[in-house]
């Protein structure tokens, strides 16, 4: 017998826990994992929003004769989402001609692993159940921690703080976050310099974002409709107690970028020397104010 979730659903921006979020597809043929993680996409996709598709290959023998494919792994934020996909497709895809399973995963909890929500997940997730127009980010403050090095080094270090406000159009809700980042240049290097102020920039601003995000709460309801939550018993940044802001140096940001397709469990994606767009015209707007 099939378990029913709840009608009212909790999402917070943390990576997907528990296997009732968690499917498990098997024995698909295919040659190309792209080919086979762009198909089930195609089709899991039509029942919510997908954290992550995870395809490993496998082989077995069979009569002597081996016969390759892959299995997969497809994460849901919501285990209302998941619980629709498996009954809806009858605990079963047919894939060219062969008929694979559709269970829960039963992986184990692996406690070791980072919970924060990463950046572009952030925003994949607030724009799907809020609206590319339900949210906007308020930059409070970007600043260089400047620290003292006396090292003799021709290497430098650069380090930035950023403070990053979202608001949550209609519910008259915001959460702040804070976050750093520090990139080592050459001193010799004048562009060295220069690409590590941007990235540092950057980064900091994206972790500030992924803080302010862990506060927000998400609460699905029976008809669909999504209303929001903050988590106040997350302190907020103590930086904004130490310093003056003047709301008029504020910049407000409506985060409408292009999204990766899926999630690095490194900082791969993240330290990218090509920033975004909309990161890079946030940064020089900063830098003229």
């Amino acid at each position: 017998m099939s378990c029913t979730p709840c009608s009212v659903e909790i999402i917070d921006f943390k990576r997907p826990e528990g296997n009732r979020k968690n499917l498990y597809v098997n024995s698909i043929p295919g040659s190309s994992a792209e080919d086979v993680q762009e198909y089930l996409y195609s089709v899991f996709s039509l029942y919510g929003l997908i954290h992550g598709i995870q395809i490993y290959p496998y082989s077995t023998s069979n009569q002597s004769e081996q016969v390759a494919g892959y299995y997969a792994f497809v994460t849901y934020y919501s285990v209302i989402a998941a619980h629709s996909a498996k009954e809806s497709l009858s605990n079963k895809i047919t894939i060219a001609g062969t008929e694979c399973k559709i269970a829960y995963a039963k992986r184990k909890k692996d406690t070791q692993t980072i919970s924060t929500l990463q950046f572009a997940k952030c925003q994949e997730l607030a724009n799907y159940y809020l609206g590319f127009n339900g949210w906007s980010t308020t930059i409070k403050l970007l600043t260089e921690d400047n620290e003292e090095d006396s090292s003799g080094s021709d290497l430098r270090k650069v380090r930035y703080v950023c403070v990053t406000r979202i608001d949550i159009t209609g519910h008259q809700l915001n959460s702040e976050g804070m976050g750093a980042w520090e990139e080592t240049y050459i001193v010799q290097d004048p562009t060295s310099k220069a690409k590590a102020i941007c990235k540092s920039k950057k980064l900091a601003y994206q972790r500030s974002l992924e803080n302010a995000f862990s506060k927000v709460i998400l609460i699905v309801l029976p008809n669909g409709k999504v209303t929001v939550e903050v988590d106040t018993t997350q302190a907020d940044p103590v930086i904004l107690t130490e310093k003056q802001l003047d709301d008029t140096n504020l910049l407000k940001v409506n985060e409408l970028d292009q999204l990766p397709d899926e999630e690095s469990d490194d900082l791969k994606e993240e330290v990218d020397e090509d920033a975004d767009a909309i990161n890079l015209h946030i940064l020089h707007e900063l830098e003229e104010m």
